[in-house]
């Protein structure tokens, strides 16, 4: 049985996202990871994406994991989704897959893989993805239909790039602001095909992709919820009239954690109906209800934000098809730990 685990970090030895790390920004403890691991009865191996040799190493059945980066226009991480994809294709059983990662700090294909998926359940808000302002003008669907909505870059968190859209000319006016990518050198060159050759169009002015999502309007607040496999936590955030529609990036001595929560019935059920439903070993989620039915608005499955753990007194667990309400006595990285070894625990058999 293999119980051999990689784990992939990033040039600076980083792995995972961890709120009230130390040093700064430093990710997971990757001695208590071992000693988590190692409990639970796995072996694992850290090495940096660069120290992998694609070329020679058998991956065929290795269980892979690896962190992600935020970094400033992806640049590095478009060279981790080229490994990751790369041991996909031989034969490594990577954590999460690699659509997964593909879907992180990318609203669009967040989208895409709503509407492939086959949950019901998360469809109920309607979203458009494109890739360009023109698309938008070519599209007679958002032209007719209800307003207000939102529109989001693809990249973006605590916020950051969503806007509120009345109508829609202030869609196509607040596309024009914050899908901008002018560049002068290379206008003025595509100009020049354009004098040059007769019909040739013009590149777009405004490329970078984003998604245009219904707005459910009378919110109050919304939850985030980690789940961990079959433990969750879950915080409250509520809609302040700074900060207008948007519950996310409100500070989080401003949230209600655990217990304060005010959970409603049935979230925890909705929160694992979805973790199933993509057959990861964990995710966040951004959750609305108003009072009739949920909304997911946004999902993450690795590096995601996790500052409502160490705020967090209790989380809450699945147990005999009940949730139970358990005091907070252990860290991020055993729940990380826990999480994927009863992932594989279930699924190691076919993978040997």
């Amino acid at each position: 049985m293999n119980k051999e685990i990689l784990i992939l970090t990033d040039y600076k030895g980083v792995f995972g996202s961890k709120h009230f790390d130390t040093p700064y920004r430093s990710g997971f403890d990757k001695g208590l990871l071992k000693k988590y691991f190692k409990n639970f009865g796995y072996k694992v191996e850290f090495i940096k994406f660069s120290e992998l040799d694609l070329k020679d190493l058998d991956l065929k059945s290795k269980i892979i994991l690896y962190t992600s980066s935020e970094d400033l226009n992806s640049y590095y991480k478009s060279y981790i989704e080229d490994i990751i994809l790369s041991c996909e294709l031989k034969g490594a059983f990577v954590l999460p897959p690699y659509k997964y990662l593909r879907a992180h700090h990318n609203k669009v294909f967040m989208e895409m893989l709503r509407g492939i998926c086959n949950l019901s359940d998360i469809k109920n808000i309607q979203a458009f993805q494109f890739g360009t302002l023109e698309e938008v003008l070519q599209n007679k669907n958002l032209r007719e239909s209800q307003y207000p909505k939102v529109l989001k870059l693809a990249e973006g968190a605590s916020g950051e790039n969503v806007e509120l859209v009345e109508n829609y000319n202030d869609l196509i006016k607040k596309i024009k602001k914050i899908c901008k990518t002018k560049n002068l050198y290379y206008d003025l060159w595509d100009y020049g095909r354009h004098l040059k050759h007769k019909g040739y169009i013009l590149e777009s002015k405004h490329r970078k992709k984003f998604v245009v999502q219904d707005f459910i309007s009378g919110l109050k607040n919304d939850w985030k919820l980690y789940v961990f496999y079959d433990d969750i936590f879950i915080f409250y955030r509520p809609i302040f009239k700074r900060r207008k529609f948007k519950a996310s990036g409100g500070g989080y001595d401003n949230y209600f954690y655990g217990a304060e929560a005010n959970a409603p019935d049935g979230i925890f059920d909705f929160a694992l109906k979805i973790r199933k439903e993509f057959d990861v070993p964990q995710l966040s989620l951004d959750i609305a209800y108003d009072g009739r039915s949920y909304y997911l608005f946004e999902f993450q499955f690795l590096y995601f934000g996790t500052a409502g753990i160490p705020y967090s007194k209790e989380y809450y667990s699945l147990e005999n098809n009940k949730w139970v309400e358990k005091k907070m006595c252990y860290d991020q990285e055993f729940f990380y730990s826990k999480s994927i070894c009863k992932y594989l625990d279930k699924r190691i058999e076919p993978i040997t």
